[in-house]
């Protein structure tokens, strides 16, 4: 019975050195779980509910520009054309690039393949197989705007 340690005694190298190889080990795992995790996850708030434009994005809108903001998972893009609003998916469905609105146009471009499509988000020219998903993009009674999902 005396090669077992008591609590009294102090800890010898060989428990100190078990003891960090066991940490580094669960710190190892750990770093190598963690991002498989974060990856296979959903995103929170993946469904996209109603999102508020914010000042910025409204100033832009109000200088004829677009605005691409964030609804859950996915980027929409806001424009106006003629006083009405319009919103379409920002992410082009041939591969996935960005795309943003051309006002001079009318129309919505995507710069990876020169990729086309009209403010209601139907291609008009380019690789594209799908048109953009619409939105629907309402002023408040305060000027705000928000932007829902449209129902499929």
């Amino acid at each position: 019975m005396a090669d077992r340690p008591t609590p009294a005694d102090p800890p010898t190298r060989r428990h100190v050195l078990d003891w960090l190889v066991g940490l580094g080990f669960t710190g190892w795992l750990s770093s190598v779980v963690y991002p498989v995790v974060r990856y296979l996850r959903p995103l929170a708030g993946a469904e996209g509910g109603a999102v508020k434009l914010s000042a910025e994005d409204l100033a832009k809108l109000g200088r004829g520009q677009f605005a691409i903001i964030r609804s859950g998972d996915a980027r929409v893009m806001v424009f106006q054309v003629e006083g009405k609003l319009r919103a379409l998916d920002a992410k082009c469905t041939h591969e996935g690039c960005t795309v943003q609105y051309v006002p001079g146009e009318r129309v919505v471009w995507c710069a990876c393949h020169n990729g086309r499509f009209d403010v209601e988000g139907r291609v008009l020219s380019g690789p594209p197989p799908r048109p953009l998903r619409r939105w629907i993009a309402t002023r408040d009674q305060d000027g705000g705007v928000k932007v829902t999902r449209e129902k499929a």
